[in-house]
């Protein structure tokens, strides 16, 4: 018996050592997870809570497999098991059930959820662009759009919500412009960055019409004639007629598209020096784009980075030759602080 003893002693801290703590269980989970193995990752997420009981991290990663597994309620009820605990998850589980209400097509109850979760997180601006897409997708649009208002003066940084914003205000260019100007600052390349500029090209050449050398016709909304961005509206048609101009018929299209934007965003800023309304969009973007203009190297480094996906030699060129340009804009743009 006392031999038995001994050796159970000499057994236990070998089991104790070799006992996996939840953190490495939960890591494992979510490799399975992210591999498609939704069973085998909520396994590997349970044995986590057989070790540490209420651990918050595991019982989110059980909803989020949930959630992919499309079972919608148990998303849901692991999401409020998380938001019981009131951990620093709080805000991530009220996404998971407001996302899940909303896969479940219960909308309102997905919104009345994002708006309970931005009171106990509201930093958290994940949940603020998460109601504007449901508000979106019912077509309730001015509460879209204000959650994105609310998402961007939480995170300046957060590109899908200036890429809806602009979606939401695509009969607005000016509006639409400005958001998507600061979509390409933050993702400059890929499907959506193609989309975005060739919307931004389409957009300056909207109301012009060159019918041939001598002969160009500028249509002019009236419509909009007291509208707080006519000037500027009436800018990017001129400029955009003008590039017949002898004097511009020799520049390239990105020395054009560059020079027009900055005079573009240049009479957007001196028309905010004499605008009494500073809402959102005067406030939020303009002020951001007039600095960007009056700062040489930021607005040279600005064309090029938001450029990149256009396919061009020059432009390609220009920004391998100036990585340091490209760091210091990116670490102004990360930094800027919004009026």
């Amino acid at each position: 018996m006392k031999n038995f003893i001994v050796a159970l002693l000499l057994v236990a801290p070998i089991a104790l050592f070799s006992q996996e703590t939840a953190r490495q269980l939960i890591d494992k989970g979510i490799a399975l997870h992210d591999a498609g193995k939704y069973p085998e990752a909520l396994e590997q997420y349970n044995k986590a809570l057989i070790v540490e009981k209420d651990n918050d991290d595991a019982l989110y990663e059980i909803g989020t497999t949930y959630s992919a597994m499309k079972d919608f309620p148990k998303a849901i009820e692991y999401a409020d098991k998380v938001i019981k605990l009131e951990t620093r998850l709080v805000g991530q589980a009220y996404l998971l059930k407001g996302i899940n209400l909303d896969y479940s097509g219960k909308s309102k109850d997905a919104i009345a959820v994002y708006k309970k979760g931005m009171k106990k997180a509201p930093e958290f601006n994940r949940l603020d662009y998460a109601l504007a897409v449901t508000s979106y997708n019912i077509k309730e649009f001015k509460d879209a759009e204000d959650a994105l208002h609310s998402s961007l003066l939480k995170n300046p940084l957060h590109a899908n919500s200036h890429y809806l914003l602009a979606t939401i205000n695509a009969g607005n260019r000016t509006k639409s412009m400005l958001a998507l100007f600061n979509f390409l600052i933050l993702e400059p390349t890929g499907n959506r960055a193609n989309v975005a500029f060739n919307t931004i090209s389409s957009f300056q050449k909207r109301g012009v019409e060159v019918k041939d050398d001598k002969t160009i016709n500028v249509s002019i909304n009236l419509d909009k004639k007291d509208d707080e961005f006519s000037p500027a509206e009436m800018m990017l048609s001129m400029l955009e007629a003008s590039k017949n101009m002898e004097e511009n018929i020799s520049k390239s299209d990105f020395q054009i598209f560059s020079e027009n934007t900055k005079s573009f965003l240049t009479v957007l800023g001196e028309l905010q020096a004499n605008n009494k309304n500073k809402d959102f969009w005067w406030s939020f973007y303009v002020g951001f784009f007039y600095d960007l203009a009056k700062n040489e190297e930021m607005y040279e480094t600005f064309t090029y980075y938001i450029y990149q996906d256009v396919q061009n030699t020059a432009v390609e060129s220009w920004l391998v030759a100036n990585k340091e340009k490209v760091a210091r804009f990116t670490d102004w743009v990360s930094t800027y602080k919004r009026k």
